[in-house]
């Protein structure tokens, strides 16, 4: 494992980093034990940088890092997000959810046939900083933790990005210690130019893939004009990148008929580029997105070991050359 700076703070962080989005989940088929040892080993294999939500698994995410890093708090870093809402139901079901998952397992129940309200759908967002000051409590809690290292705004609109009425707060928990640092975890690329204007902000998140480059054109590079840490999602494109195509159907490449079409091309060329590089799919997507320098730190959802296992492997492996590096950027269609 190979270690980053991250931006201009004083954050060392794994390249590789750990997004905890599907840990917890009620319906998952791994135990929450299994899933505590996952994360367990994902540091012992030098992996220290885990990034969470409030709302994933309606914070069930967030309890589980609190668990395996109770004790060992200070050698990892924990990003954490805020801005969805769960209604009080959802709310009041996340207390209960970690005492369900053995009984959905037990009866081999589906989401769809389990009443929404034990569901994580979130129906609004706040970035009030009235919002700002419970979520941040109710996260240190869960995470078991007096303080947290990024906090980022999840996902905010535009709008709420040009206002900026949540830099106050945060920089007063800032102030109190209860953060470190503070981002946004960005919808959209162009979101990124946004986010930067603030002088407090430290970190930028966003998608980035072979199959999804537009953060190169300018998220990226204003991000580290700024010496901002960029945090890098979505680099297997969620499976698009690791699975041979034929196992896909259209609607789930994209909704969209003509954006399915022009992505089917695109994953095509990049399978040709891996055969013919003699490379897993897996190993051409990470090493891509590692390429990027200025990236702070590339993550990768896991919620199985064979997930963790397959990204050591492709991390294993060789850095792009020259010719690999231009074949999947020459591969990509025009806006994408």
């Amino acid at each position: 494992m190979q270690y980053r700076q991250f931006g201009k703070t004083d954050l060392t962080v794994s390249e590789v980093g750990f997004g905890c989005a599907r840990i917890g989940s009620v319906f998952g088929s791994t135990s929450r034990t299994a899933t505590l040892n996952l994360v367990r080993r994902a540091y012992d294999e030098g992996i220290t940088f885990f990034d969470t939500a409030d709302m994933y698994t309606q914070g069930e995410s967030e309890r589980m890092l609190g668990d395996v890093f109770a004790g060992d708090r200070h050698r990892v870093v924990i990003a954490t997000k805020f801005g969805y809402v769960l209604p009080s139901g959802k709310r009041l079901s996340s207390h209960i959810k970690p005492l369900l998952k053995p009984v959905v397992a037990r009866l081999g129940l589906k989401a769809r046939q389990v009443p929404s309200g034990l569901r994580g759908t979130v129906s609004r967002q706040d970035f009030s900083p009235a919002y700002i000051t419970r979520a941040v409590e109710n996260s240190l809690r869960r995470l078991k933790t007096d303080y947290i290292d990024i906090y980022q705004l999840h996902s905010p609109p535009v709008d709420v990005l040009r206002q900026g009425e949540f830099v106050e707060p945060l920089e007063r928990l800032q102030q109190q210690g209860k953060i470190r640092y503070w981002g946004v975890a960005c919808e959209h690329a162009d979101d990124v130019t946004e986010a930067i204007q603030y002088a407090s902000l430290s970190s930028v998140q966003v998608g980035l893939s072979a199959l999804e480059q537009a953060a190169l054109d300018r998220a990226v590079p204003a991000a580290a004009e700024r010496a901002v840490g960029i945090i890098a999602r979505q680099v297997y494109a969620s499976g698009l990148l690791t699975r041979p195509i034929e196992t896909f159907q259209p609607e789930q490449i994209d909704t969209d008929p003509i954006i399915a079409e022009r992505k089917c091309a695109q994953l095509n060329t990049y399978s040709l580029i891996a055969d013919q590089m003699r490379r897993s799919r897996a190993e051409l997507a990470l090493k891509f997105a590692l390429a990027q320098r200025a990236i702070s730190v590339v993550l990768i959802g896991m919620s199985r070991p064979e997930h963790l296992d397959q990204s050591l492997a492709a991390l294993r492996g060789p850095e792009l050359n020259a010719t690999e590096y231009k074949l999947i950027v020459s591969s990509r269609r025009p806006g994408r």
